[in-house]
């Protein structure tokens, strides 16, 4: 049964452009996971630096980008502010509003359950994404198999472990640091 754990990047520095960097907050955080890691059979982070810097600080390396994982989100959150979304709750009502919400998350988890296949049974994966990249599927996919997620959106660093067999996904869990 692989494993994909998908986190959110660490702390990027001010300015909100998309090529920032992390913050010397976010190198300690992601260089304290790094510390209780597991090993990583495959190391991926979306296209952007600090995605890759994540990767890197956790891991100890990067095998690679994967552009899945930095998807245009379009208007699915619809006239929603990022920043408001504090609560997994909240990208829930999303997910009832919205069909291109549910159309973005069914496509992430495609993405998912590809980028898993790639390592042995009993393999793991880490992958490093954006917040509102990983809730909307994580929930989704939640709700599939009845398993209840709730609390805060992700943090810096948080997000989900999921555990595929046969390509299916099977359970999923909520990290948080």
């Amino acid at each position: 049964m692989p494993f994909l754990e998908i986190r959110r990047h660490a702390q990027r520095s001010e300015g909100g452009n998309e090529q920032s960097t992390l913050t010397p907050a976010g190198r300690a955080m992601a260089e304290s996971l790094a510390k209780r890691a597991p090993t990583f059979a495959l190391v991926l982070s979306s296209p952007l630096p600090r995605a890759k810097e994540s990767a890197q600080l956790i891991a100890g390396r990067l095998d690679g980008v994967e552009p899945g994982f930095l998807p245009e989100m379009g208007g699915v959150i619809g006239d929603r502010i990022f920043g408001e979304m504090r609560t997994l709750a909240d990208w829930a009502e999303v997910l009832r509003e919205r069909e291109d919400a549910r159309k973005f998350a069914t496509e992430q988890l495609a993405t998912w359950a590809r980028v898993a296949m790639r390592v042995g049974e009993k393999d793991r994966v880490l992958a490093i994404s954006h917040g509102g990249i990983i809730e909307l599927p994580a929930i989704t996919l939640a709700q599939r198999l009845h398993t209840p997620l709730d609390g805060a959106s992700f943090g810096y660093c948080e997000g989900v472990v999921v555990t595929y067999a046969k390509g299916a996904p099977t359970t999923i869990e909520v990290v948080r640091v």
